[in-house]
């Protein structure tokens, strides 16, 4: 297709680095064009641990995207994962100005800022600052306050912010790497997530998100077709390896090898062949020889730590009930450890919530090589992008094939710059 614009995504993870280039025309037609997937042990718990690692890592996931697009990336947007970040509930007022009374986009632009700038330490930086809603002269919940008269302005946002020393390391080695960053610059993981995964009725009616990678677990809960509440459990999938590798007395990349193979979240949903216990093989830790597992004691191991974050899931979900009055619903799992079988019906007895794996449903058209959980995060970053161009281009752009879409995603990301 004729491309207006070109859009790089890189999530950079604590297993892997995988970039992204799409392409949107001027029809709005989006299509991802190139992917690039490179090991990493740079990051641990989404900090970074081995800036060369992960500089090398994104240069080879970079080099791989453009040899199958056939030309450079231009500005990336880059995920964020990682317990430096927290969020907050945060209010803005501000008194409209003109004479006529009426509220402008600079009103709104303006109230947002007062509520980026609440309460937020020096150490500290803004990554988002999302609009709950507004209040016009005492009345609540308008979702565009542009063109109605009023006095007072206020707005309700949802705020991430970030250790400033954590985000600069983010931007070093993504620069260091020969990327530029996009001026839209750093997206929360789970921000990005959502917009892949979660359907409208999810956002309305109350779901908590857990995209849950090698280091980290991103939870989210989204209610009222907005985010409510986010924060970043330093819980993921090496939880699950260390165990395992403890318990058994196995190197971790073997671990890695069997949960893959044979990982299963609950040893009841193990189905025995004629009564005959599976077992699997391993080399040990230090020696010779191979250690034997039986496959309903591995995962017995993995359900018990699976369990435990699960446990940590529902106090989150209280927590949120008790201090935001948010309801969740439901639960929507992704991210390459949801895809672990059984995961979902253990979410399921352990907290009580209708749950699925869910794997990016957009845009229209995915590659199926991305269509996987694994990918939520790298296609989310495109999408939110996208997003951005739909909303500042002018108003000759032409998105009628996918109008639907991007007005889905224009009234889920009201976020004002």
């Amino acid at each position: 297709m004729a491309r207006l614009e070109t859009l790089t995504a890189l999530d950079i993870g604590t297993s892997k680095v995988v970039c992204l280039i799409a392409e949107l025309d001027r029809k709005g037609e989006l299509e991802v064009v190139a992917r690039g997937v490179q090991h990493c042990c740079g990051l641990r718990r989404g900090a970074l641990v081995d800036a060369e690692e992960t500089v090398r890592a994104i240069e080879a996931a970079v080099s791989e995207a453009e040899k199958e697009a056939g030309y450079p990336v231009g500005p990336a947007l880059v995920n964020l994962s990682s317990e430096f970040l927290t969020s907050r509930p945060s209010h803005g007022v501000w008194p409209v100005g003109n004479a006529e009374g009426e509220i402008t986009s600079d009103d709104v632009r303006r109230v947002v800022e007062a509520a980026r700038q609440v309460g937020i330490p020096s150490d500290r930086e803004i990554v988002h600052a999302i609009p709950r809603g507004f209040t016009v002269d005492g009345q609540r919940g308008i979702c565009n306050p542009v063109g109605l008269s009023g006095l007072r302005l206020e707005a309700d946002a949802h705020v991430i912010a970030g250790s400033s020393a954590f985000l600069q390391n983010i931007r070093k080695v993504v620069q260091r790497a020969g990327v530029e960053i996009h001026p839209e610059g750093l997206v929360a993981s789970s921000i990005a997530s959502s917009l892949a995964v979660l359907t409208d009725e999810e956002r309305d009616l109350g779901t908590a998100l857990l995209d849950m990678g090698l280091g980290t677990v991103d939870f989210s809960v989204y209610c009222g077709g907005e985010i409510g509440h986010s924060a970043v459990l330093p819980v993921g999938g090496e939880y699950l390896v260390q165990d395992v590798s403890r318990y058994f007395r196995v190197p971790p990349m073997e671990v890695e090898r069997l949960i893959l193979e044979a990982g299963i979240a609950s040893p009841e949903f193990i189905e025995e062949t004629e009564g005959d216990e599976q077992f699997l093989e391993a080399p040990p830790v230090s020696g010779d020889g191979v250690v034997q597992i039986s496959r309903r004691e591995l995962s017995e191991v993995l359900e018990a730590r699976i369990q435990e974050i699960f446990e940590w899931v529902g106090e989150a979900i209280r927590d949120t009930r008790r201090q935001l009055g948010l309801t969740v619903t439901s639960l929507v799992l992704t991210g390459g450890v949801s895809q672990l079988p059984g995961m979902a019906l253990v979410a399921h007895r352990e907290l009580e919530l209708p749950t699925r794996v869910a794997a990016p449903c957009y845009p229209p058209g995915l590659p199926l090589n991305l269509a996987s959980p694994v990918y939520a995060t790298a296609v989310g970053l495109v999408l939110y992008g996208a997003t951005r161009i739909h909303r500042q281009e002018d108003p000759a752009l032409n998105i009628s094939p996918v109008r639907a879409f991007f007005e889905r995603v224009h009234r889920i990301l009201i976020q004002v710059f």
